[in-house]
């Protein structure tokens, strides 16, 4: 399996394990538990203690980039602040959406984008956008009923933003705003358990 691969599957399934404290802890530990990540990312980042822990940096190197094992894990410091972002200020079914959208839209851009992206946009493939939409669009909608495809079309476009203004950070909070002050929530979660009216 190449590293893009493995990054990107590594991706969509570690950020889904956010799903689990955000529906299983309290508000105040949750929010506790995105600092000790972000700490812990920080700590990362500036490679503390990288002797005793070579373990943990092994498996980091594992699915890292390259170009990114200066700073290894910062890509998900950018995705904890933005978690933690959204977490701090949005509902819990709001967040959940951000969280989903980060980890399975961006996560099959890349892989798609990778592997097939012939047309370019910038540095972004047609392929890895349509993968996005298409991908967002079918886990969003048992959630938002015709209203995903929405949400998908305008997170596809924010895949296109500057380089230098990460989506990993972004689409968390980005989300579960567009789904509060655009009226996006759907009386669906309720019934899944996941709004209260």
């Amino acid at each position: 399996m190449n590293v893009e691969l493995r990054r990107k599957l590594f991706h969509i399934f570690s950020i889904l394990l956010w799903l689990l404290p955000l529906f299983l802890l309290p508000k105040p530990l949750l929010l506790l538990l995105c600092l000790l990540v972000i700490l812990l990312n920080l700590s990362l980042v500036f490679k503390l203690g990288k002797d005793r822990l070579k373990p943990i940096y092994d498996l980091i190197y594992y699915f890292e980039r390259e170009n990114n094992r200066e700073k290894p894990s910062i890509q998900a410091l950018w995705l904890n602040l933005g978690v933690f972002l959204s977490f701090l200020f949005f509902p819990k079914e709001c967040s959940a959406v951000g969280v989903v959208i980060t980890a399975v839209g961006d996560g099959f851009a890349g892989i798609v984008g990778y592997h097939f992206g012939k047309t370019k946009i910038g540095n972004k493939s047609l392929e890895g956008a349509l993968a996005f939409f298409v991908s967002t669009s079918l886990v969003l909608f048992p959630f938002l009923g015709s209203k995903a495809f929405l949400v998908a079309l305008a997170g596809t476009l924010v895949e296109f933003f500057p380089k230098g203004l990460t989506t990993t950070f972004c689409f968390p909070w980005w989300v579960a705003w567009l789904l509060i002050f655009k009226g996006l929530k759907n009386r669906r979660w309720q019934f899944l358990g996941l709004y209260r009216a």
